[in-house]
Formats: C-alpha cells, sequence, structure tokens
C-alpha cells in the first residue's frame, strides 16, 4: 500500500468526474472541478484526495487544451508529484486525431523523474483509444508502463486502483 492522497490530473471532465465519483465512494472525501457521486465541489487549491480536469477553462485561458497539448498538464504532474502528502496520481491519456500525436512522450519524462525522486509513489493511468487511432493505444500504454505507470483497462479500474493503493 502506499498511502497519502490520490491526485488525479484529467484531460476532460467525463473521465474526471467519473473517477471522482468512485473515489468518493471508496475513500470518503473528494473534492473536484468537476464532482458527481458523492464528491464536492472543489474550493480553491486541492487538498487531500482531489480530481482535476484540467481541460477546464481555469486551467486553459491562454493555452491549448491538454489533449492537444499535454504540456500544461506534465507540468501540474510534475507539482503534485513533488507534493509529499499526494500518494498517488491518476492520470488518463485521451487518443485520437483531435490529440497530441504522442502524449506519452510528454508526459513519460516527468512521470520517471517523480517516480525517481520518490520511489514510494504510484501512478495509475488510463489510456482510451484504440489501435487505430493515430498514437497507436498499444504504444502509448507500452511507453507509459515503462515510465513505471500502472496501467488500467478501464477509466473506472483505474480509480479503484488509485483507491486501493492510497487505502
Amino acid at each position: 500500500m502506499t498511502g497519502g492522497a490520490v491526485r488525479g490530473l484529467f484531460s476532460g471532465g467525463t473521465l474526471c468526474s467519473e473517477a471522482a465519483a468512485i473515489l468518493a465512494e471508496e475513500l470518503g472525501t473528494v473534492s473536484s472541478n468537476a464532482p458527481a457521486g458523492r464528491a464536492r465541489r472543489l474550493e480553491g487549491e486541492p487538498r487531500g484526495h482531489a480530481c482535476l480536469d484540467l481541460g477546464e477553462e481555469e486551467f486553459t485561458r491562454g493555452r491549448p487544451h491538454p489533449m492537444i497539448d499535454p504540456a500544461a498538464r506534465a507540468e501540474r504532474l510534475a507539482e503534485e508529484a513533488a507534493d509529499p502528502d499526494v500518494g498517488v496520481l491518476l492520470i488518463d491519456v485521451v487518443l485520437g486525431y483531435a490529440s497530441h500525436p504522442d502524449p506519452a512522450s510528454v508526459l513519460v519524462p516527468v512521470i520517471r523523474e517523480a517516480l525517481d525522486a520518490r520511489p514510494q509513489l504510484a501512478v495509475v493511468g488510463y489510456v482510451l483509444g484504440t489501435e487505430d487511432d493515430p498514437q497507436v493505444r498499444s504504444r502509448q500504454e507500452a511507453a507509459l508502463h515503462d515510465a513505471g505507470v500502472r496501467l488500467a483497462p478501464t477509466n473506472a479500474a483505474a480509480a479503484r486502483l488509485a483507491a486501493a493503493l492510497a487505502g
């Protein structure tokens, strides 16, 4: 067990809301800027268990959406990974024609650095896409797995794994 808070960093609201609802069922208090179920609305900066939809306007002002350019999400991932209260990072990677051509290539260096600095940190992820997407799901999953990300077959399974690790 890893322990510590779960911090979900999502590129879209639907997966963020689903994860927040599941985490709230499993862990109790969870805040989110895209709450669902028992999750509560985030007020200010996240503390404790939280899920952030980084595609929301508050995060995209003057910047591209994180599906198009994951650089801002990579920066936030580095910040959250450095927080000693965070024990589990939960991420999604969304593939498709409107997404970055290789999102894992942007996230992997940050994940490796975070895990090198904090070996007790866990990174859990879900890749939404198919082999027919331009980014090729198996290539994205292989790069993330090689970096130390624990991958789940669905977003819901990723949220449950993150909850179990934080447990």
